[in-house]
């Protein structure tokens, strides 16, 4: 036998072990139809380990999860036309190596050491940097701060104004009769849903609600603006994830998690309050309870409870501002709580004897008038990452996302 014939004969008998050793530039994830490498993935996480960025537990895992964000990034982009010119590249760059007291040359010299390319760290800058165009380009204007936003949030201090969660909704009335046909059907469609899509579908096929025609989508919407105990549901859930039926006027509800936004107010300290408090005689009587709540609605500002308190004996009547440390504990526990002007009716005084209606006129912070405009920038900064955080969760809930 010829040389040529047992060469050839060797590749026909190891052709089918050849092609079933993938390579590592053949695409292991493939996001809207775009691929993504095992040899990008595996450049990612070395990146990640050489910046620091490597959060504990698995870091390849933490890659894949980053270029499917990029790529939802780079879509996000495509659809706005948006691109990163060659000087603002340069640019960015730049900046980004300055930090390490570097050239974008040396930062690529150090990288190299632990097999890191430079066009890895490229897509990394690039992709950022198209990113907050797309993030400002999107709610630019929904994260404009005002005056009154900004002198409500150097009043907050630290203070959390809650979250805002992206849902989409499947919703079937029910009668007495058909009440347990209704549970066991949404059971069965929960049960098959895989993916935003198969929920939209089935939107579209079960669902009483106005937005059935847009697979039950519905707008960002706070958190406080559900129920107490659906609300706690929702936040310990993971985006994609679906609620087992839940009972709602007239009608059960399925709802999938799209995405969840943090409303931050500002980071500032909280360094003392200014607070009210009027004791009431009678405790936690019925007719005391009903008179602070009618107090309540008659008081806008701390004033408006000074001019209430001339009903009173004088030393019923404190405005005090304290430090922090220094307010008793359980008042303190309660202007945690409180927005400026709200009441609180819950402690007592004088073995119970007293009610008190508490209201916080300030928080007094450590942010002063000539940090307003840092304060502003802050501000429009974290808005302008919530809002981003929330349009990359409701990119991915909708995204196509395949693994071979």
């Amino acid at each position: 036998m010829k040389l040529t014939t047992i060469l050839f004969t060797l590749v026909l008998l190891l052709a089918p072990g050849l092609a079933s050793a993938q390579s590592p530039y053949t695409p292991v994830i493939k996001v809207n139809g775009v691929g993504i490498t095992q040899f990008e993935i595996e450049q990612r996480a070395r990146l990640l380990t050489a910046l620091g960025l490597a959060e504990s537990g698995d870091v390849m895992k933490q890659a894949e999860d980053e270029l499917i964000d990029d790529q939802l990034r780079n879509f996000a982009a495509r659809q706005m036309k948006l691109t990163v010119g060659d000087q603002e590249f340069q640019k960015g760059l730049e900046e980004y190596t300055a930090r390490a007291n570097l050239t974008p040359d040396e930062f690529y010299q150090e990288l190299a050491k632990v097999g890191v390319y430079p066009e890895t760290f490229n897509d990394f800058v690039r992709v950022g940097l198209l990113w907050r165009k797309v993030v400002i380009g999107k709610f630019q204007s929904k994260a404009f701060v005002s005056e009154a936003e900004l002198d409500t949030a150097m009043e907050l201090g630290t203070t959390v104004t809650g979250a805002s969660l992206l849902l989409s909704e499947i919703v079937i009335p029910y009668t007495p009769e058909t009440e347990a046909q209704v549970v066991e059907l949404l059971n069965k469609v929960r049960s098959s849903i895989r993916n935003a899509q198969d929920f939209s579908d089935a939107a579209l096929t079960y669902s009483a609600a106005p937005d059935r025609a847009d697979g039950g989508k519905m707008d960002w919407m706070p958190a406080t603006n559900l129920a107490p105990d659906v609300s706690k549901m929702l936040l310990n859930m993971a985006v994609g994830q679906v609620t087992p039926p839940i009972k709602i006027t007239g009608a059960y509800a399925i709802f999938m998690l799209r995405g969840i936004r943090d409303n931050r107010a500002v980071a500032a300290k909280t360094i003392a309050y200014d607070y009210a408090t009027l004791l009431l005689p009678g405790g936690r009587s019925q007719e005391t309870l009903k008179l602070a709540h009618d107090i309540e609605a008659r008081v806008d500002t701390c004033n408006d409870l000074l001019a209430e308190a001339q009903n009173f004996p004088e030393n019923a009547w404190k405005r005090q501002t304290q430090p922090v440390a220094k307010v008793p504990r359980d008042i303190r526990a309660e202007l945690e709580n409180l927005d400026k002007f709200e009441i609180s009716t819950k402690l007592t005084r004088g073995n119970g004897a007293n009610l008190v209606v508490l209201m916080l006129c300030r928080r007094v912070n450590s942010i002063s008038e000539g940090d307003r405009e840092q304060v502003r920038q802050t501000l429009f900064s974290q808005r302008l990452e919530a809002f981003g955080n929330g349009y990359l969760q409701e990119l991915r809930a909708d995204a196509i996302i395949t693994r071979k």
